[in-house]
This record gives C-alpha cells, sequence and structure tokens, in this order.
C-alpha cells in the first residue's frame, strides 16, 4: 500500500521551500545576535572580556554566522529563485540517497540540539521568543531529513513532522533534566512526592508504622514501587517518576489510536502518537490520572455481545472506577464518562429515549458508586482522620484567574481556547461533511459530556493553589481527545449510511491541503503544544556540590546535639531521613509542606490548632524549614494568596515560638533551609 504522504520519484520544488529557506536565514541571524550580544554583555559584567580567549572565539562566532546568515538571505532575493530551488533540490537529493538512515540522522541531531535549545533556556534563550525561534530553527534543519526519509508532497507538510519530533525530543529531554543526584528538593514540593510514596512501607524505610498519604494515594502508589526494593538512592527515584510520565503518556497515545486509528496510513499514526504524547503533557494530564482511562481505551467494549466480552468491559469499569476513586474527587465519574463516550460513539442511536441511554445511566451510577466505596476505604485503612480528607471542598475560589494574572499571565480561559479552536475548526468541518448520519441527539449527548467536563474542570482550575496551568482541565482533556481522535479519524459508527463518503470521513487526509483555513487549523493543532512546553523548559539543575554536602554535614552536626527523647521536626526536606542522607533522626509525620500548605488554604482549624498547641508547648526541639517570611501579598503577586495563608495560618505562628538559630543561618549559607529553635518567651499576639 503506498503512503498517501508520499511520491515516487522527483522532488517538487514550491514556493514553501524558498520561504523556509528565507525563514531559517532570519532566525539565524536574530539567534546569532542574541548570543553575541549576551555573551558581550555578560563578559562586560565579568571584566574579562580583553584577556578571554574563549569569549573572544565564542563572540567572533556569533558575529560570522550573523554576517553570513543576512548574506544567504538576501542572496536568496537578489539571485533568481530557480537556482535556489535547484540549490535546495540538489541538497534535498543528495540527502534522499541515504533513504530511511536520514530518519537516524534526524532524530539523533534533534536530539542534540533541542538538548542545547532546555539547557541554554535559562541563559542565553531565556527570553521565550528565542526559545521558540531556536525550536523552529532545528526544525528547519530537520527538513532535508525528512524529506529524504518520506520524501513528501507538501514541504509545508514535512516542516511540521520535523517541529513535531523536535517538540516531542524536547519535551522528553525536559522531563529527564529533573533527573538529578542533589539530595535537597528541586523545587517546592518535588521532594515531598518521594516522602508521600515512602509511607505505604513506612515501617522498612522509618522503622515505625506511618499513616497513608491523605493527598494523591493513586500516584503515591505508582512512585512507592521503588520502595520495594531497599535502598535505592532518591536520584533513581526521579528516574522512575520520570519514566511514569513518559512510558503511561506514551501507552495511554498508544491505546488512543489503536482503538480509532486503525485506517490512518504509517506516517499519519507516528504523527497522532508524537501529538498525542505532547497533547497528554501539555495540561499536563497526570499520569496516576491517565490510568483511570487507559484500559477502557484497551478493553472496554460498549458494544460486546460475548459473555467473555461483556465482563471483561465490567471488570475494566470497576477497576477504573476503583483508581478514580484513590485518585481526585472530580475523577471519580470519569471512567463512567469515558465509557459513555465510547458507547455514544460506537452504538447507534435507538429509540425510545431510554432504551439507548439506560446503559451509560446504569454504568455512571454504579461507577461513581464504586468510586466513592474506594475512597471510604481508604479513609479507614490510612490512620488517617476523616477530617482531613476533602479539603478541596472547603477551599476559596479565585474566579480572577480565569482571565490573565500573575500566576497565569494567559489565564485559563483564554490558555484553554488556544488549544480547543483550532481542534474544534477541524471537528466543525469533519462534522460538516456528513453530520446528518448521526443521530442529533448522540451529538447533544457528545456536546453535554464536554461542556459538563469543561465547566466543572474551569471549577477545578480556579480553588487557590491551581490556576497556574492547564492540568485541572484534565478530565476535559481526556474526553476531548477521545471525541477529536474518533472523529478525525471516522471511525464513529453512522446511523444512517451516506451515499457517498467524502475522502475525510473515510480515512484519508489528503482534503485538508486543499483549503487553506483547514491547513491553518491542523498546523496549529499539531504545534500548539510546543508553544506552552517552551514556557516550562528549565535546564538541568547544577548544584554548588561543595555547599550542599558542606550543608548536610552541619545540618547533622546540629541535630547530633539533640538529646535523643526530644523530637526533630522536618516540615521541609523530608526526603533527608527517607533515603538516609540524615542519620538518627526519629520522623515527624504530622505537619509536612504540601499538607501543611494544604491544611492552610483550606483553612482546616482542628488540624492548625493541634499545630498551634504543639508549638506553643515546644513539642520540637529544633523544625527545619524553608525561610520564613511574614510578608503579605495579595493578588497582584504569583500565587498571592497561597502566600498570604501560609504566612498568616503558618509562618507567624512559627515565629512566635520559634527562633531562627543564627549560628545556623552561617553554617547553611547557600542551601535554602532555616533552622529555627525555641523562644524563651513567646511574642505578643501569638495564636
Amino acid at each position: 500500500m503506498v503512503d498517501p504522504l508520499s511520491f515516487d520519484k522527483e522532488v517538487a520544488a514550491d514556493r514553501w521551500r524558498l520561504y523556509f529557506w528565507r525563514l531559517a536565514c532570519a532566525l539565524s541571524a536574530v539567534l546569532a545576535l542574541r548570543v553575541g550580544w549576551y555573551l558581550i554583555r555578560e563578559a562586560l559584567e565579568r571584566g574579562i572580556l580583553s584577556a578571554s580567549l574563549r569569549y573572544q572565539v565564542a563572540i567572533a562566532t556569533a558575529i560570522f554566522v550573523f554576517l553570513l546568515s543576512g548574506i544567504l538571505l538576501l542572496v536568496s532575493y537578489w539571485k533568481p529563485k530557480k537556482g535556489v530551488f535547484r540549490a535546495i533540490q540538489g541538497f534535498e537529493r543528495y540527502g534522499s540517497r541515504w533513504g530511511r538512515r536520514n530518519l537516524g540522522l534526524l532524530l539523533f541531531s534533534t536530539f542534540i540540539l533541542t538538548f542545547a535549545l532546555n539547557e541554554l533556556s535559562a541563559g542565553i534563550l531565556q527570553p521565550y521568543w528565542s526559545r521558540l525561534s531556536g525550536l523552529v530553527l532545528i526544525a528547519l534543519f530537520g527538513l532535508p531529513w525528512v524529506q529524504g526519509s518520506f520524501r513528501l508532497r507538501h514541504s509545508l507538510l514535512a516542516f511540521v513532522i520535523s517541529l513535531l519530533i523536535s517538540m516531542v525530543s524536547l519535551q522528553i529531554l525536559s522531563l529527564l533534566s529533573k533527573v538529578s543526584t542533589y539530595p535537597f528538593t528541586l523545587e517546592w514540593s518535588e521532594a515531598s512526592r518521594y516522602y508521600y510514596a515512602s509511607l505505604f512501607v513506612g515501617e522498612r524505610v522509618y522503622g515505625v508504622k506511618t499513616a497513608w498519604t491523605v493527598l494523591h494515594p493513586s500516584r503515591y502508589l505508582l512512585q512507592a514501587i521503588p520502595f520495594m526494593v531497599t535502598n535505592l538512592p532518591l536520584w533513581f527515584h526521579r528516574l522512575w517518576q520520570v519514566g511514569l510520565w513518559i512510558g503511561i503518556s506514551s501507552l495511554t497515545a498508544y491505546a488512543f489510536l489503536r482503538r480509532y486509528g486503525k485506517a490512518l496510513s504509517p506516517s499519519w499514526r507516528w504523527i497522532g502518537l508524537g501529538w498525542l504524547f505532547l497533547y497528554l503533557l501539555l495540561g499536563p494530564v497526570y499520569y496516576h490520572l491517565q490510568l483511570a482511562v487507559l484500559p477502557l481505551l484497551f478493553w472496554f467494549q460498549p458494544t460486546a455481545r460475548s459473555t467473555r466480552e461483556k465482563i471483561v468491559s465490567f471488570l475494566v469499569l470497576i477497576l477504573t472506577s476503583i483508581w478514580a476513586g484513590l485518585s481526585r474527587l472530580n475523577w471519580y465519574p470519569m471512567p463512567a464518562l469515558v465509557a459513555a463516550l465510547l458507547y455514544i460513539l460506537e452504538m447507534p442511536y435507538r429509540t425510545p429515549f431510554w432504551r439507548y441511554y439506560w446503559r451509560p445511566v446504569v454504568w455512571t451510577i454504579a461507577a461513581v458508586g464504586v468510586a466513592l466505596t474506594a475512597h471510604w476505604g481508604y479513609v479507614q485503612l490510612s490512620g488517617n482522620p476523616p477530617s482531613w480528607f476533602g479539603t478541596s471542598l472547603t477551599s476559596q475560589l479565585l474566579w480572577y484567574r480565569l482571565f490573565p494574572n500573575p500566576t497565569f499571565p494567559l489565564g485559563i480561559l483564554l490558555a484553554s481556547w488556544i488549544v480547543i479552536f483550532p481542534m474544534s475548526l477541524l471537528l466543525f468541518f469533519q462534522i460538516a461533511q456528513g453530520y446528518t448520519a448521526v443521530h442529533p441527539m448522540r451529538w447533544l449527548s457528545l456536546l453535554a459530556i464536554l461542556i459538563g467536563l469543561y465547566g466543572g474542570g474551569l471549577v477545578v482550575s480556579v480553588k487557590i493553589g491551581g490556576g497556574s496551568n492547564l492540568h485541572n482541565l484534565d478530565a476535559f482533556w481526556i474526553s476531548f481527545g477521545v471525541v477529536f481522535v474518533a472523529l478525525m479519524t471516522d471511525t464513529i459508527t453512522l446511523d444512517t449510511p451516506l451515499p457517498q463518503i467524502p475522502a475525510l470521513l473515510s480515512g484519508g487526509l489528503e482534503i485538508f491541503w486543499e483549503k487553506t483555513w483547514i491547513r491553518v487549523a491542523l498546523i496549529g493543532t499539531l504545534i500548539v503544544p510546543g508553544f506552552f512546553l517552551l514556557s516550562s523548559l528549565e535546564p538541568s539543575f547544577r548544584p554548588d556540590w561543595a555547599a550542599t554536602e558542606k550543608a548536610l554535614r552541619r545540618l547533622q552536626g546540629l541535630i547530633k546535639d539533640i538529646p535523643t527523647d526530644q523530637e526533630v521536626l522536618f516540615i521541609s526536606e523530608r526526603q533527608l531521613l527517607t533515603f538516609g542522607y540524615l542519620r538518627g533522626v526519629r520522623l515527624v509525620p504530622e505537619y509536612e509542606r504540601v499538607f501543611l500548605m494544604e491544611m492552610a488554604m483550606a483553612n482546616n482549624q482542628s488540624y492548625l490548632q493541634q499545630f498551634y498547641r504543639d508549638l506553643r508547648t515546644h513539642r520540637f526541639a529544633l523544625i527545619v524549614n524553608e525561610p520564613l517570611y511574614t510578608t503579605t501579598k495579595g493578588s497582584p503577586v504569583r500565587f498571592g494568596e497561597e502566600n498570604d495563608a501560609w504566612v498568616e495560618r503558618v509562618a507567624k505562628p512559627l515565629l512566635c515560638y520559634y527562633k531562627p538559630v543564627q549560628q545556623a543561618r552561617m553554617l547553611l549559607m547557600g542551601v535554602e533551609i532555616q533552622i529555627l529553635e525555641p523562644r524563651a518567651k513567646p511574642t505578643e499576639g501569638c495564636p
């Protein structure tokens, strides 16, 4: 079978080749100018411009690239276009001799270049425009290898494929950059995740039985798996989490196409797999939540006829509902809703109304009941008071985060519609080709589920502690993805046969290149995930290892002076106990930073009052925490309300009864840790 994206012999020359040539030259010149300016400014600030040969060579190279790129750009205007076309075609024909080996060269070069882009994202390429320019330039450099591998009809399509490969590579490298041997936390809550996972095997890790985590049990069950092997280091747990992100997201993307992409050509399946991988990580949809949907995509059969298929479908729905019950509250109905979507997409409409809808209704009631039962069972077994669960129901809602704000400059509404709009245009075109072939009640049912999940996701997004990205719309993203893939691959079951099925509905996608606005919508759909990825790039963390090791030694020394019958509370950096960086410290399970923040945002007074009583009685000989500040900031600042909740309900009470150890501040300089000791006399106004 001939791949519809490829052609046999001649490489067609079109205007896009010239556009891409000029774009590559222009971006090379702009980035060279940015690099040169950055290096000159840095060298002048350090006073080494005249003495450093390395800086001089780097700056000279940047100037040379700038001049060369400018000359090549001007040549494309001065020289007859046919000459430029011949040069480009000659390069492509030379590359085509390598055949599929071009793909290996493409992947290798893309990996190297995207690695450089990620590592330079906090320095030379820190401005967003420079990251975007770098990503586009990497894709342009990959064009000849894409053409050599697939010999595509459309240069624009070749560019999109190259860009998609670059984005997937960048996404994977961005995740891998989080793997580090650094013993302290890389982000505010990063290392706390491993502590919460360890609570499921607390007796093995800490020598005492510990209550299980209140937050995100399903996530920490997955992260607890490496604790089954004794003494695995922190870096391995970080690598395991990266593996969960990449592995489960890839498997879910494959499950989408396994169910609904069988009619696609091999090239489109690979494009779809790469795009779905990026789409799932756009929000992102957390890996533990994907497992509440993944088995349904593989094994749930809404039209099951055999007894075996019915039993398997029933068990899959029950098991995914149990998993959802161990996840987030708004995910309790998700397995049933996804099952309902699959049913509506695959089952023709029947009258009367109740005859068609009784199954999804029963599934929803049963699945939500199972999820609630699983949650109740976990609460009973966890060893925690029931009042600690369900804080999301009492948290403050910050509606302004729907709109551009310091916490999320785009705002939830605008950012989400940047993703939804091009996908909706494609769906509109697809549905318009044959909407009469599907009963209106099925269209309305699909729309109602999507609108309901989108509205619910908006409410969850504005809860205090959220709204900094699109991940709280995860239930909507999964459901929208199911509908989008099913419709775009024409695998929805029709109620009325069409007399003549358009090429698009029959699985062919060539029609997309006949209309400009459809082409723009398709390209927008494919590349939008990359725009969000670029804003979240961070290079690999490179700590000062001498300061790190010194801080650990000093911290161990301070703790060693504490009598064994007294307690040391680690509000932050509790993973130092989990992975044995500190010895001779008994675990105090209460008041870990992430959960303490959750209680502060929810204003859980029973929990906070117990915290204040322990502070008042000086239960702890020392407290290890991040540096404390007492300034409230409000909504004009990123996460301002969260800061204020922490300041008013945690930081100020802490500093009422405890004071920073001045000696520790000097000993731990360079590491974001503060050691607190009891005050001889509390300050005024303490709770």
